[in-house]
């Protein structure tokens, strides 16, 4: 029986490591507002301050656990803000998925990245692209970032609503998009053409490329147009999720003047 119970202990372990998590105050009350699937609940003993988020687990008749702050940090390094939640996979669309959205779509803008493998940097576009009224990022299977709890704390939420589609190749998505007459805008510090400069058709993709490499030489080749953000001090480019602030905004801009 001793044998069963820790046998059942190691697997417990296991699946609270192994499962993905979603921390930190404001992702946790994003993702109730959102019903996603919480499992359970693990939240500081006597931490304050928490009241409206215990009673929204309460109503959905989430299992809470009222724990020291040791278990919290077993859970994750990160700043956890007293409250860690166990959930279930987040749901991710195909390029079959972005192929129906697509269809019949007037207007639509669009993110697309190309090898971008920080998390945090992931998470951060996310949570500009939700802000900015972008309606979905598009990422490869391989090579890109893909979701995980920094995301997710990164995002502060915004990853529970927005869609993320993941395709085998960026390639794919490109030539989808294309066939539906987007215009195609790449983030290229070599390009002579200014952000402000350009004119954001309603329907657009904007294609971000790593810090250290940009946008591919393929994926480049099928932009329609390129841009740069200029900068004026002695530092040679923006963090990649800094520059995507800036590039949202001016789409969202572009918006209200329409």
């Amino acid at each position: 029986m001793k044998h069963l119970l820790s046998v059942f202990s190691k697997f417990s372990t296991l699946k609270q490591q192994f499962c993905m998590k979603v921390y930190g105050r404001r992702s946790v009350i994003e993702a109730l507002e959102r019903d996603l699937e919480i499992q359970k609940a693990f939240i500081k003993k006597n931490a304050v301050n928490m009241d409206k988020i215990i009673y929204k687990l309460g109503e959905k008749n989430i299992p809470i656990s009222f724990v020291p702050i040791e278990k919290l940090k077993k859970l994750t390094n990160n700043n956890h803000q007293g409250i860690v939640c166990q959930i279930s996979k987040i749901k991710t669309y195909n390029l079959n998925d972005l192929d129906l959205y697509l269809q019949n779509k007037d207007s639509s803008r669009l993110a697309f990245l190309d090898g971008i493998t920080d998390t945090k940097n992931f998470g951060s576009i996310i949570r500009n692209a939700e802000c900015f009224g972008i309606d979905g990022i598009v990422i490869s299977k391989t090579g890109s970032a893909q979701i995980n709890d920094e995301t997710i704390k990164t995002s502060s939420g915004a990853i529970f609503n927005i869609p993320i589609y993941k395709v085998d190749h960026l390639l794919d998505a490109i030539f989808l998009v294309k066939e539906q007459n987007f215009v195609i805008l790449g983030a290229d510090e070599k390009s002579k053409k200014q952000l402000k400069s350009l004119k954001f058709n309603n329907k657009t993709i904007v294609i971000l490329g790593s810090e250290g490499k940009g946008i591919s030489s393929p994926v480049l080749k099928k932009c329609d147009e390129t841009f740069k953000i200029p900068l004026q001090g002695n530092i040679e480019s923006l963090n990649v999720s800094v520059a995507a602030g800036i590039i949202m905004y001016e789409i969202s801009e572009s918006k209200t003047k329409e």
